[in-house]
């Protein structure tokens, strides 16, 4: 606010009769104050739209500061999709269960490789009966009574056959089937009783003292009989090529 004294002579420090102020930094230069604040629109103007060129330069620094800037984080979003999608082609898919094919009609006797299985009934968990060309395809794990390691080439056996989804049928000639193994879960494991060995009889080459496995395909034929299973994880190659007809 501008001060005149009573003689209307500038003061030191004052605004001179032509508004300019006296008295302030040599590098300040001429500041003049208006009688009309109204003509300091156009430098009022000018220092807004500055003011705003300033705001608009600071954002664009803050896209473009390192670690921040708006490309590279574009590009990191990018690579991110590009590698999720990479996943999704080349990690491998869950399996599913294989299909189950008509019977065939060999010329091979039945119980041999190369035949069907034996059309036997036997009783499963909860007493209903169940035939074995209802397994297809699938691992048929014949138990002798008194075996002492066909409990854990089961095991092994239900391990091995994770990739495939294999049906694997535990035949034990046991009086009833087991209604639940501990540690594996009911999915793929069926047991079946044979308390008079009619699969043992009926299937050629079946172990009468260890684990034997019958490997049968999806349109019911036996592909191999492998009498005294020590190490079912060698048997994955054929159990991959059950599922192929």
């Amino acid at each position: 606010m501008s001060r005149r004294s009573d003689s209307d002579e500038p003061t030191s420090d004052g605004p001179g009769h032509d508004g300019e102020i006296r008295g302030l930094p040599p590098e300040w230069g001429t500041i003049v104050v208006p009688d009309d604040l109204r003509d300091l629109s156009d430098e009022i103007a000018s220092i807004q739209a500055e003011i705003a060129a300033q705001r608009r330069l600071r954002r664009r620094r803050r896209w473009l500061r390192p670690g921040l800037s708006g490309p590279l984080f574009a590009l990191i979003l990018f690579l991110v999709a590009a590698i999720g999608s990479l996943m999704v082609i080349v990690l491998p898919k869950p399996s599913r269960p294989p299909r189950r094919e008509p019977l065939a009609s060999p010329s091979v006797a039945v119980g041999v490789a190369g035949g069907l299985v034996p059309s036997l009934s036997l009783s499963g968990d909860g007493g209903m009966t169940s035939s074995l060309r209802e397994f297809r395809p699938a691992v048929l794990l014949i138990s002798p009574a008194g075996c002492t390691t066909c409990s854990v080439v089961r095991n092994q056996l239900v391990t091995a056959t994770d990739e495939t989804q294999l049906t694997v049928v535990w035949i034990t000639e046991s009086s009833q089937a087991i209604t639940r193994i501990p540690g594996l879960s009911a999915g793929r494991l069926v047991s079946l009783a044979d308390p008079s060995a009619m699969s043992r009889t009926a299937i050629a080459g079946v172990s009468a003292t260890g684990p034997t496995a019958v490997l049968v395909r999806t349109d019911g034929r036996i592909r191999r009989i492998v009498p005294n299973v020590t190490d079912p994880a060698t048997l994955r190659p054929e159990l991959a090529a059950l599922t192929i007809r």
